[in-house]
């Protein structure tokens, strides 16, 4: 089936298709269609994959911001051997450039309840992030570890912090139990 249709986009997306297609230098037609074609053909087996992009664009930002990745087994050897003193000063940094995240983010990004768990997850990749809806607004993130020290809790705290700072949130809330962190916050918008 070769005949083609017509899809009604929004004014905004076009102007913005038009513009990377003239920096790309081919035609906007061409470029939506190749995008299309792409995307289609990975998500028949992806599932996540337009969440995947998101990350893509935010990772280049951490990256942008000087931060690196690690196996969580060398984190948790480096957290071992740092001690007290050198896990407050890493939290510190930590927390930094979380917040840094966040401000760009907030530029490049609208801040959402999808966007924050988007932020949570890349932060802190080998925990599991819930989201709940506790009412209009307001949403409780559940950021559960298998198996983590001490040391890796208070480093998700930090970048909590960091986040919800950069983030610009006023009323948020953040425990720490075991093996889970908490953090509700209000004010947010659905997607």
């Amino acid at each position: 089936m070769s005949a083609r249709r017509f899809v009604a986009l929004p004014e905004g997306l076009l102007v913005d298709a038009i513009r990377v297609a003239e920096r790309l230098g081919i035609p906007y037609t061409a470029l939506i269609e190749r995008i299309l074609t792409e995307v289609l053909r990975v998500l028949k087996y992806r599932r996540d994959f337009l969440e995947t992009l998101t990350m893509v664009d935010a990772l280049s930002d951490v990256r942008r911001l000087g931060g690196i990745y690690l196996p969580e087994r060398s984190v948790r050897e480096l957290l071992a051997r740092a001690g007290p003193g050198g896990l407050g000063g890493v939290c510190s940094e930590l927390s930094r450039t979380a917040s840094w995240y966040a401000e760009l983010g907030k530029v490049k990004r609208a801040l959402t309840a999808g966007e924050l768990k988007n932020s949570l997850e890349l932060w802190v990749p080998s925990a599991r992030v819930d989201l709940v809806r506790e009412g209009e607004g307001a949403y409780k993130y559940v950021v559960s570890f298998a198996d983590a020290p001490s040391e890796l809790l208070e480093l998700s705290r930090c970048v909590a912090e960091g986040l919800a700072r950069g983030y610009g949130l006023e009323g948020y809330e953040i425990s720490v139990g075991t093996s889970v962190l908490v953090l509700r916050v209000s004010g947010l918008g659905e997607e």
